[in-house]
């Protein structure tokens, strides 16, 4: 059941950054450890399509799937106050309009990590559009760049590189517990 706030706070705790760097690994914990709900945005931009992210791609091409993403982040702004830890999709901070929607879900926490070890970490899955390349590496480290302006605006930022998930976790509730 969602239960609509008009307050413009609504402290979810919100977990963006490119794909590959835990955001949904680091969220499951988060979630758990602070009796949350856990949502993904991508797969609840899969649900209301119908379809899978690559078939979105696909099928509809990249827009209609960051204007779902956008419809998504606008209903997560009905959900009850301090309830969810919400995974966005990697390129959900592209938009000028997300990434207010996402400040004012509440604070935004930024999970980076070097190229090399993003391309490291989705190696091991092979559905991710964005990258049929002919090089991915050499693709993830231009994108890393060119999204640089919209990871300026997040709340906090933590390096995942060299952290295991739980770690990473523990990192975002201390941060919360101090500010």
């Amino acid at each position: 059941m969602i239960t609509v706030h008009s307050r413009g706070e609504q402290n979810q705790i919100i977990l963006t950054g490119f794909m590959g760097t835990g955001k949904t690994a680091v969220g499951l914990i988060v979630a758990k450890r602070l009796g949350r709900s856990f949502l993904d945005t991508d797969q609840l931009v899969e649900q209301k399509a119908g379809l899978s992210i690559p078939d979105i791609f696909e099928r509809h091409g990249e827009e209609h799937f960051r204007d779902l993403e956008t419809e998504t982040l606008r209903d997560l702004a009905a959900c009850e106050p301090g309830t969810l830890v919400i995974a966005t999709g990697g390129g959900a901070v592209l938009r000028e309009d997300n990434r207010r929607l996402l400040k004012k879900l509440g604070p935004v926490f930024l999970l980076r990590a070097t190229a090399e070890e993003i391309y490291r970490r989705i190696s091991k899955t092979g559905t991710r559009p964005l990258l049929n390349t002919s090089d991915p590496a050499r693709t993830i480290a231009g994108m890393l760049k060119e999204r640089e302006p919209c990871y300026r605006d997040c709340n906090y930022v933590i390096d995942t590189t060299a952290r295991l998930p739980s770690q990473v976790a523990s990192k975002i509730i201390s941060c919360l517990n101090h500010h």
